[in-house]
């Protein structure tokens, strides 16, 4: 980083210094070129040191049947306008993966306002990843649905089929 720090400091000292010859300004407009261009290699490997990050983050999980793409960074580790938004929906997820495991209902939104958020602020962020899973706990969420609604009664609630025909006194009529 203290190479960075120089190269910005000699870049504002040569637009600073007036330089009479013209051979001393096509070596001043070299120098700062080749400033700029180290400066943003630099500023390129903090992109690919965060797409590291992210390449460590993701795991691959089945949920409901489907196969999918999980990405959980540390907080410490995101980089990004979005990040409160990742962290909030990192952190549903989580839960939405806990009620899952323990087979227990989930209720998910239509539309994720994180999700869309992160999208919003950061389009360079992998919501792709967020998407699949959020898919994933909805199918399981509908099938949760089905399975509630095709249940039958337990015995000892279940009605007769014709109740009015049904004597339970075994009396004469």
């Amino acid at each position: 980083m203290k190479l960075l720090h120089r190269l910005f400091f000699i870049m504002v000292l040569l637009d600073i210094l007036p330089t009479n010859n013209i051979s001393a300004q096509l070596g001043v407009n070299a120098a700062k070129v080749a400033a700029h261009g180290i400066v943003a290699i630099a500023g390129g490997s903090r992109q690919e040191k965060q797409e590291k990050i992210i390449e460590q983050s993701v795991t691959q999980e089945k949920i409901s049947g489907l196969k999918v793409t999980v990405l959980r960074v540390k907080e410490s580790d995101i980089k990004s306008k979005a990040k409160a938004h990742i962290i909030t929906l990192q952190n549903r997820l989580n839960h939405y993966d806990s009620l899952y495991k323990n087979n227990q209902p989930i209720d998910i939104p239509k539309n994720d306002s994180d999700l869309i958020a992160i999208m919003d602020k950061d389009e360079d962020w992998p919501t792709e990843y967020y998407a699949g899973e959020l898919k994933a706990y909805k199918r399981y969420a509908f099938q949760q649905k089905q399975k509630a609604a095709v249940a039958p009664a337990d015995s000892l609630h279940a009605m007769p089929a014709n109740p009015a025909n049904t004597d339970t006194t075994k009396a004469k009529l």
